[in-house]
């Protein structure tokens, strides 16, 4: 009864994503730890082991998802907001990257549009 819809969800899928979201919301509660109290869980062990785990299991349940939904405004707003984000990143770093600033930032912001837009277009079979 409990798992009446199991046929739409396969195990793996199940154990990838509960990996995935458990290793991402523990990374962001120890994160949040570390920063409200500077070494209280960075002396015992690195959070970035975490984050580790979160990239490898996201990856993983990415290609083991059967069914997909396409949001395309958030998937597109989402790309724009790391896209500022990498400009910003760019911005921090200006004063290493000098003449090739005018490049960089540009380039900052298009490359997770490109990337939304390449994995949506069609894949030839």
């Amino acid at each position: 009864m409990f798992f009446k819809h199991q046929e739409k969800f396969s195990v793996l899928e199940i154990l990838t994503r509960t990996i995935f979201l458990t290793t991402v919301v523990s990374f962001f509660v120890f994160l949040a730890f570390d920063l409200f109290r500077p070494g209280f869980v960075s002396n015992t062990f690195s959070i970035h082991w975490f984050l580790l785990v979160a990239i490898v299991s996201g990856i993983w349940w990415a290609g083991v998802v059967k069914e997909r939904k396409e949001n395309k405004i958030l998937q597109f707003l989402s790309a724009f907001i790391f896209g500022l984000a990498g400009v910003f990143v760019v911005w921090q770093f200006r004063a290493n990257l000098s003449d090739f600033l005018v490049l960089v930032l540009p380039l900052a912001l298009v490359v997770p549009l490109l990337v939304i837009y390449l994995l949506a277009s069609p894949r030839p079979r």
